[in-house]
């Protein structure tokens, strides 16, 4: 259950980054545009259902090493912008070199967004973790 509640927040907060990115994109780019909410919201979804299946490069069996981990953060960015560029372009997200790079600079972003709200998660519950540990140490 707990991998489940996992993934079910990480899915939440990549949706939010991709809802954040997509307004600010617009608002800077294309304040005028209208865009049909029920396939919006679908194309938004599978967006983020196929940002998280790019995920599977950090899988490992044991734990990274921060070269490793370094090497999958860049393969995961160059598979991120492989994968959701041409499918954001399918879909009219973009049209142009110039709004590629755009599109493609927003996915870095969101990306960078990404690993600071893991970041501090991360830390969140190390502390979490350190605290429990200083109290079963108290206690014995």
């Amino acid at each position: 259950m707990k991998k489940i509640v996992f993934w079910l927040h990480r899915f939440v907060v990549v949706y939010g980054i991709i809802m954040l990115s997509t307004f600010f994109m617009c608002l800077l780019f294309n304040p005028t545009s209208e865009l049909p909410v029920v396939s919006f919201f679908g194309r938004c979804i599978l967006l983020t259902l196929v940002g998280m299946a790019t995920l599977a490069v950090y899988y490992s069996r044991t734990e990274l090493t921060m070269g490793g981990w370094w090497v999958r953060t860049i393969l995961h960015t160059v598979l991120l912008e492989a994968v959701l560029l041409p499918l954001a372009h399918h879909w009219e997200f973009w049209y142009g070199p110039l709004d590629a790079i755009i599109y493609a600079g927003f996915i870095l972003a969101a990306k960078i967004l990404w690993h600071l709200i893991d970041f501090g998660q991360s830390v969140r519950t190390a502390t979490q973790i350190n605290e429990q540990l200083l109290r079963r140490h108290d206690h014995q």
